[in-house]
């Protein structure tokens, strides 16, 4: 089947748009709000190039594949404003989000047609979860590019050459550095393809994936071998539970109303898999079943895992788009027997579907900003000595006054650090604030209190300091910023 990849390209570029849209206020980019995440891992590859080393010098909870992937725009702060370089870094998350929505296009449009293509890629441009997360540096967008490459590899039909499969295998490696649990797309590539044939022709790509796993992880793990079990593998393992627990209530964000369009021919794509699954000739089954099994696997994930929360959604975004599409492309095959004016209206209101709902959302969150922020770091530039210690419980909140973590020992990821501390007592804690709440949750805390000049405490620091820390933080720091009782963001200068 021919593939004109224009209207993928179009979609690809309005989701861009969609995506910037946050950045074109007088603020600017730096305006829209930061996530704690987002300034985590830019802080982290920003540090990583500068040689201060996830697991040896700071906690990092994560394979080091996302601080490698998102080093090129990290290396813009060796020359730039750190501030300056996360501004060009969100333009260019924004773009892989646009290179998400084109391969989600691509693999459906290859797998069943132009209609089905240009619905995934829709559902995926429109998206809310995704496009939020895709306005920065978090995991979900590596996470969604790696796998849809992949996929785009794995289910081209055909006898695959040997470069295609060690390029599945590279981009399936990279996948799981990013986040252990995208090797779920490996057990679903397993099962897409069923026979001694197949499995035969899957030993190289499984090898290369390793071997990629290997190279990326490999020498960091070296180094820290002891550290890099504790952060990536028991603390994942044994940390207490965080975000929302009740698996009701992560079932009705999984299957949310604001994308109701896209969840609506998405779970029509999952029940064509199934059937298809067993019914059809073998050559239409790997597709269909490899996004079942993604998207079903994945859904089981976040009910099963000890932490939720709904941008975690973003990533079933690749499988769910492209289940979509199927769904899309029945349907519209049975309007087809209506005529060419029925098939016409059908296939406009499965676009409008797949699109409209969730555009709405996009499109709100774009005009959310966070003035306190901005004016935290205008004040940090004017009166804070650019040599000074600063500390914040919120790294994107120095980050956006162009500072990033700094001390001999420096916190990144001052909620993980805390959970870390709480956790070598060898208590168990049944939720996370009853750990943060440990007297140990509070040790490497102090120490960087104690030794930097000035903190920004905010919401976050609020959470984070205990009962008897925060008299302690308050007898030895003073408010500097904003003045008077004024809310939002604040400095704190050492007394």
């Amino acid at each position: 089947m021919g593939l004109d990849v224009w209207p993928l390209i179009i979609v690809a570029l309005g989701a861009w748009v969609l995506r910037a849209l946050a950045f074109f206020h007088r603020s600017g980019a730096m305006g829209y709000p930061m996530d704690y995440d987002e300034g985590v891992y830019f802080s982290a590859a920003s540090l990583l190039l500068r040689g201060d080393l996830p697991y040896r010098d700071f906690i990092f909870v994560h394979p080091p594949g996302s601080l490698l992937l998102w080093a090129p725009g990290a290396a813009l702060t060796l020359g730039l404003d750190a501030a300056t370089a996360y501004v060009i870094t969100r333009y260019l998350a924004a773009a892989v989000g646009a290179l998400c929505v084109f391969l989600a296009g691509r693999v459906a449009w290859r797998a069943w047609g132009p209609l089905a293509g240009c619905v995934a890629a829709l559902a995926y441009a429109a998206y809310p979860e995704a496009a939020i997360v895709e306005r920065g540096t978090f995991l979900e967008p590596l996470l969604n590019v790696l796998c849809l490459g992949f996929a785009n590899l794995w289910l081209t039909s055909g006898t695959h050459s040997r470069a295609r499969r060690i390029g599945a295998g590279v981009l399936l490696g990279l996948t799981i550095s990013v986040k252990l649990p995208g090797g779920l797309w490996l057990i679903a590539a397993l099962l897409s393809r069923p026979g001694k044939e197949s499995w035969r022709h899957a030993l190289l790509p499984v090898l290369v994936a390793f071997a990629t796993f290997a190279v990326v992880v490999g020498p960091l793990a070296a180094l820290a071998p002891s550290e890099f079990i504790r952060d990536v593998i028991t603390f994942q393992a044994a940390r207490p539970p965080d975000g929302e627990l009740d698996r009701w209530m992560r079932l009705r964000e999984i299957f949310h109303e604001r994308r109701w369009g896209g969840v609506l021919l998405a779970l029509m794509g999952l029940g064509i898999a199934c059937v298809r699954a067993f019914r059809a000739a073998p050559e239409h089954r790997p597709a269909a079943r490899f996004f079942a099994c993604t998207f079903v696997l994945s859904v089981v994930l976040f009910l099963a895992s000890r932490t939720y929360w709904s941008q975690y959604n973003a990533h079933l975004a690749a499988s769910e788009a492209v289940l979509a599409g199927l769904g899309a492309s029945v349907l519209h095959a049975f309007s087809t027997r209506r005529g060419r004016t029925a098939s016409r209206a059908v296939a406009a209101l499965l676009l409008a579907a797949a699109f409209v709902p969730g555009a709405r959302h996009v499109y709100q969150s774009a005009q959310l900003q966070a003035p306190d922020v901005v004016a935290l770091a205008k004040h940090i530039r004017a009166d804070v000595p650019p040599d000074a210690c600063l500390f914040s419980f919120e790294p994107g909140w120095a980050l956006a006054a162009g500072r990033l973590p700094s001390g001999a020992t420096p916190i990144v990821d001052g909620y993980a650090t805390m959970l870390q501390d709480a956790m070598s007592s060898g208590d168990r804690f049944e939720t996370t604030d009853e750990a943060l709440s440990a007297d140990e949750a509070q040790q490497a805390l102090r120490i960087m209190l104690g030794s930097c000049r000035f903190v920004v405490l905010g919401w976050q620091g609020e959470w984070q300091l205990t009962p008897q820390s925060r008299p302690w933080f308050k007898q030895r720091f003073v408010r500097r910023f904003p003045a008077g009782d004024g809310g939002g963001v604040d400095l704190w200068e050492h007394r």
